[in-house]
């Protein structure tokens, strides 16, 4: 794939590094030469990889386009992340977990963890093999922070942080970024692509 194939972006906007991140996708064109083709941007914290995704997934069903490319990059502060500064905002689930409950990133999550076990079976083992998946694909790149894989016995064995939640299962904060090309089927097969792996669901719902 050339950029000259690509029809579309959407970029995951990260919305600490300053202007740059509030105009993420037009920062992603601009260093690609800016080539014409149509953009997005998308912030939704954490889920922004996901709705970039899911916006470009579905351009191209809708038949927008082919080729899409799906970019991130985010710089992070040291120590925990917390709510954005500006005025208190009492309806904001996030500000209200944060400044109410000193409910950090690593507790908010458990806590969703611990519930996806009650109601859906989930166990140790299969937040284990999150982190064993992501370490093996670390392997591969050069530029990862940490290029070591690991087993799942490693993972159960690691200090607990929050409950259900291990060390080796807490993401760290570091600097970072991702990109994925999407394209249609039959695109995939006009180019001769055997068997091309497929996007099987993005999930960005809201709470009920």
């Amino acid at each position: 794939i050339y950029l000259y194939d690509v029809a579309f972006v959407s970029g995951a906007e990260p919305i600490r590094t300053g202007s740059p991140g509030f105009i993420a996708v037009w920062t992603f064109a601009q260093a690609m030469g800016w080539t014409g083709v149509p953009v997005a941007s998308s912030y939704a914290a954490c889920a922004s990889g996901a709705t970039a995704m899911s916006v470009a997934r579905d351009r191209i069903r809708a038949g927008a386009c082919d080729i899409a490319l799906v970019v991130g990059a985010d710089t992070t502060p040291k120590g925990f992340f917390k709510p954005v500064e500006g005025a208190d905002r009492f309806t904001d689930p996030d500000w209200l977990r944060f400044r109410l409950l000193g409910a950090t990133n690593p507790t908010y999550f458990a806590l969703y963890a611990r519930r996806r076990m009650d109601l859906y079976g989930a166990t140790d083992e299969d937040f284990a093999q999150v982190k064993g998946k992501n370490a093996k694909h670390g392997l591969a790149n050069p530029k990862a922070r940490y290029r070591k894989e690991v087993t799942i016995e490693e993972v159960l064995a690691s200090p607990m942080v929050a409950d259900p939640l291990r060390l080796l299962e807490v993401c760290a904060t570091s600097d970072g970024g991702a990109a994925v090309i999407l394209m249609s089927q039959d695109e995939a097969e006009r180019r001769g692509v055997a068997d091309p792996p497929t996007v099987a669901a993005i999930s960005t719902v809201t709470p009920t």
